[in-house]
């Protein structure tokens, strides 16, 4: 990697040099564009070369020639981000559907500075980026807001439902109802709070941004060379707005479906033996090491309705936006049971069964285990979860704004919505089974080997498929997420004959509120057979396999047998059924309103200065629902807890947020920035209330939430050059620092649970939210774009992040090192675009009660677009060329947590714009 990144830098270099020694590709824009072009549009004189089919269109109405394509686009983010006041980031789609990615992450990925996730740190990564980090702050401290309000949010996958955090998630998302987006590295008064790493403002279509009569039809088919299925999406959209351009209304609909395949291999948490093999040595093991197989298919649909009139002195916006994403899924995992004998079954004497075993650096790294122990007894060395859930998550906003522009001088404006999320899991079942056998592991690299002695090699045989019951586990999780928000502002700008521009004042009140509802289910059949085999895996199986290629490129493990979904349903409904049941214990909610007032005052000079000063005051108010076996009241007793009840926390607090921005013009196309501003993001909700969740398996979980949490908060600074020194062409430097004042990690500790599966108890490794002492993150981008000769051109940026906790500890999400590398052709025929993204490692945050970190991690993309006609183009896009793989460790990289394979994802189709 470190060749790479030499090469890399040396290719940057040649390029730079080159760029900058060959004049005729800068002294046609030696001049700043003082009369910026339009929002989200370029004017035609600012693309080199020829305009060909996809690159300019008539206005219906006649006159302006709107320049679209991608240079087109790169010129009007480059527009916008030199015109903002604040340290910023922007990209725009100048056509439909045209968004350079998939989905927002995706294309917020390439930006300076960020970096995407694909999952949290108990989830893993799946196949589709779905939050972000920005400047190497965690997904949780960033803000993201649509049209300049909240948006609420949904989480599908189960573990995330009860993580109850408060990053958005993209995946719900798709480019088709995006127009433009910003991302903001520093803030301002009147900037709603939550962002400490940043702000991201997503501009959904408007109809008066396009031209009148606008259809745009797109249709494509979507290919996962693991999942090996074509699936279709298709998306529409249709814009209108009158003669005088005052009044428009707008469509768009989408429907995309999308297979998703992830072979791995994932441990499931450590635990410490002491005197272990009569050694005196404390030596920590493995739990679980599963070779896992995950299957889904993502069915994402919805739609945009805006109505926009903008007359001389009134603007009114309504907009709606609904996005659901079905997300059913099929997990399973064959796992080496470490846990049930590396204590019961590794100390001298008849119970032993240890044959060999290695130890390093305090980790038992390979440990054999014989079929039976020194007394003839056997061991259970295999187990096997097969998990099915049907689950969903959606998001919809109603949204109105009204700007009134009483005067020339003064502005009076308003905002007011609705927005709801849920993500659900309207079932989970699972069918637990395990083995008689011996088994052996060794770590290998990023994975572990692992054998089973004495356990039957073909796993369709009766020999294999009659195994022992364990238990049936699930329930249905309800994960509602919504905001009721209102905004007032006042802007009065200031004669023009001082530095003073505008003054500006407002407010905004939030009522948000974050729930989960648990219902658990109780089966008479895990009374009946647990322990024994009257029930195994041989009676829920129906002929499925992994399939023959499962795990290559992991570790190649042997294909072995699958539960079926219908027959593990069927036998659920045997002995009575299943029992479903309120279960407190994994229940909480939130409510939270929030009041704010701000004032800022925008300055300059009409040369060359401008900028901003304000302050922002913050009250927050939390009340916080958790359940406890030893409430005072016994309010919320069911069959799963005796003794439960509703225990409420109430906590509130102000924050003073002070900012200031400036820019300076050295030259008109030469600006130095400068930023100061304190920032916060509360606690997450589950953070707050979380519920405590217990792994029977692994006797692990996590310690549910903290009401007294404080918000993160610190004090964000910025400096930076930009130079625009060409068209399409820029070169910037920005230096940052993040004094953090206080900072939400987890802590482990040990504590004693009876459990369904535990009726005497046992003692669970927990983790749960504390607040850290602070810290700092430090360091600096650079970014470079450059058209070059012939339609070619090149845009790369680095960033270099240091985020330390006082006293050196590690901040979750921090990559010190990132960089994307995009190189782009556009002529009249063909637009065409390859772009290699990577971020260095970096802990995801802890699972298990143990710190989980990805590794280096760079993936390669690419799409071209062939314009047929005017109208037509044929479009084939790719995501993870390479087959990069996901790796995660624990410590350092020699101790293994998991190691994925997402395969890659191919899509082929065509648009149509009238």
């Amino acid at each position: 990697m470190v060749t790479d990144r030499k090469g890399i830098l040396a290719l940057g270099v040649s390029l730079i040099a080159m760029s900058v020694a060959t004049p005729s590709w800068t002294q046609s824009t030696a001049t700043s564009n003082s009369t910026p072009t339009t929002e989200g549009k370029a004017a035609g004189s600012d693309i080199n070369g020829t305009v060909g089919p996809a690159q300019e269109r008539g206005d219906s109405d006649g006159g302006e020639i709107v320049v679209t394509g991608l240079r087109a686009s790169i010129q009007a983010s480059l527009d916008q981000k030199r015109r903002s006041d604040m340290v910023s980031e922007v990209i725009t789609a100048q056509d439909i559907g045209k968004f350079p990615d998939k989905n927002v992450a995706d294309s917020l990925g390439r930006l300076t500075g960020v970096n995407v996730v694909t999952g949290s740190a108990n989830a893993g990564g799946f196949g589709e980026n779905s939050s972000i980090s920005i400047r190497g702050t965690d997904p949780s401290l960033n803000l993201t807001l649509l049209d300049g309000h909240s948006v609420a949010t949904g989480d599908w996958f189960v573990i995330d439902q009860q993580n109850g955090g408060r990053s958005f998630d993209f995946s719900l998302l798709p480019s088709e109802v995006v127009g433009s987006l910003e991302l903001y590295k520093s803030s301002q008064a009147d900037l709603p709070e939550g962002g400490v790493g940043g702000t991201v403002n997503l501009h959904s279509r408007k109809p008066l941004d396009l031209p009148s009569g606008t259809v745009t039809l797109t249709g494509q088919a979507a290919y996962n060379d693991l999942a090996e299925k074509w699936t279709p999406q298709v998306s529409g959209l249709v814009s209108w707005k009158n003669a005088e351009g005052t009044f428009g209304v707008l469509g768009a609909a989408f429907y995309q479906k999308r297979d998703f395949r992830r072979d791995g291999q994932e441990i499931l948490g450590y635990a410490p033996y002491t005197n272990f093999a009569g050694t005196g040595q404390t030596v920590t093991a493995p739990n679980l090491i599963g070779a896992s197989y995950f299957r889904q298919q993502r069915v994402r649909k919805g739609g945009l309705v805006a109505l926009q009139y903008k007359g001389d002195k009134v603007e009114v916006n309504l907009n709606g936006i609904y996005t659901r994403m079905d997300a059913d899924n099929i997990n399973v995992n064959s796992m080496a049971w470490i846990s049930r004998i590396a204590g019961a079954n590794s100390t001298p004497g008849p119970n032993n069964a240890l044959a060999s075993y290695k130890v390093t650096d305090g980790y038992l790294t390979s440990a054999t285990f014989n079929p039976t122990t020194a007394s003839g007894a056997a061991i259970q060395g295999r187990v096997q979860d097969d998990i099915f859930r049907k689950a969903f998550s959606s998001t919809w906003v109603a949204n109105a704004d009204v700007t009134f522009h009483a005067t020339d001088s003064l502005t009076i404006s308003g905002e007011g919505g609705y927005t709801k999320g849920i993500g659900e899991t309207k079932d989970t079942f699972a069918w637990e089974t395990y083995w008689d056998t011996g088994v052996s592991y060794a770590f290998d690299g990023k994975t572990a080997d692992v054998a089973y002695a004495g356990l039957p090699t073909d796993p369709t045989s009766q020999a294999y498929l009659n195994n022992y019951y364990s238990w049936s586990w699930g329930g249905k999780i309800k994960s509602p997420d919504s905001e009721l928000y209102g905004r007032a502002d006042v802007e009065w700008k200031a004669p023009d004959n001082g530095f003073l521009k505008s003054i500006r004042v407002g407010g905004r009140y939030t009522h948000h509120k974050r729930s989960l509802d648990y219902e658990a289910y109780s089966w008479a059949g895990n009374g009946l057979y647990s322990g024994t085999k009257g029930v195994g895996l041989g009676t829920v199986f129906d002929g499925g396999l992994t399939p023959g290629d499962y795990s290559h490129g992991i570790n190649d493990f042997p294909r072995y047998s699958l539960a079926d979904q219908d027959k593990t349903l069927a036998e659920l409904a045997t002995n009575g059924g299943r029992v479903f049941d309120f279960y407190p214990q994994a229940s909480f909610s939130v409510k939270e309103n929030t009041e704010a007032a701000y004032a800022m005052a925008n300055l300059g000079n009409d040369n060359d200065w401008r900028g901003n000063i304000g302050v922002r005051a913050v009250h927050t108010r939390q009340t916080s629902l958790q359940y406890s076996p030893t409430a005072p009241n016994q309010n919320a007793v069911t069959s799963f807890c005796a003794t439960c009840g509703t225990v409420e926390t109430k906590n509130s607090y102000w924050d003073i947020l002070p900012s200031a921005n400036l820019t300076y013009n050295v030259q008109p196309d030469l600006l130095l920035r400068g930023s100061v501003a304190k920032v916060m993001s509360r606690p997450g909700y589950a953070q707050l209330a979380g519920a405590v969740t217990l792994s029977d398996l692994g006797l692990t979980g996590t310690a549910g939430g903290n009401p007294k949490l404080k918000p993160t908060r610190a004090w964000q600074y910025n400096a930076g050059v930009e130079w625009y020194y060409g068209k399409q062409a820029l070169l910037s430097v920005n230096l940052f620092y993040l004094d953090i004042q206080s900072y939400i990690t987890s802590a482990s500790f040990t504590r004693f649970y009876v459990t369904q599966q535990h009726p005497q108890g046992a003692d669970f490794l927990l983790s749960g939210p504390i607040n850290g002492a602070g810290g700092r993150n430090q360091g600096f981008e650079v970014n470079w774009q450059q058209p070059l000769w012939w339609g070619f051109g090149v845009i790369a940026n680095y960033t270099y992040a240091d985020a330390k906790a006082k006293g050196g500890g590690t901040i979750d999400g921090n990559s010190k090192h990132t960089y994307n590398l995009t190189g782009y052709f556009e002529n009249d025929l063909l637009s065409a675009r390859l772009a290699y993204t990577f971020r260095s490692k970096f802990r995801s945050g802890v699972d298990r009660a143990l710190p989980m970190w990805q590794d280096d991690f760079g993936q390669l993309d690419g799409s071209i677009l062939l314009h047929v006609t005017k109208e037509v183009a044929l479009t084939v896009d790719a995501q993870n060329l390479l087959n990069r793989k996901l790796f995660y460790f624990v410590g350092n990289p020699t101790i293994p947590r998991a190691y994925y394979n997402n395969g890659r994802t191919f899509w082929v189709g065509a648009k149509v714009t009238f």
